[in-house]
């Protein structure tokens, strides 16, 4: 899901039902990030919201990884490669069963 297909709130509360619904100790979500040359993608606050949503429900964000590239563009010319990036966010969840 990206936030520019929905509202910022639609795509935040998409986000935290993910990590309310896992019953895994570990949670991923991938998301994408702010880039100067496209700025349509996630901004900072929004991703920062993304991980308080998640660590209010009881994970802590354990990792933090980017990956992406220059991607060729086919909607309007001059078809030049635009950079697209993404977060990889992996949480752990705060539970500790008792034995």
């Amino acid at each position: 899901m990206t936030a520019d297909m929905v509202s910022a709130d639609e795509w935040l509360g998409e986000i935290t039902a993910q990590a309310r619904k896992s019953q895994s100790r570990v949670f991923s979500v991938s998301v994408p990030v702010n880039h100067p040359y496209t700025p349509q993608e996630v901004p900072e606050h929004l991703l920062a919201a993304a991980i308080e949503g998640v660590e209010g429900q009881g994970w802590q964000l354990d990792s933090v990884s980017t990956y992406g590239a220059a991607l060729p563009t086919f909607v309007d010319p001059p078809y030049e490669p635009v950079p697209r990036f993404w977060a990889l966010l992996i949480f752990r969840t705060t539970y500790r069963a008792q034995a």
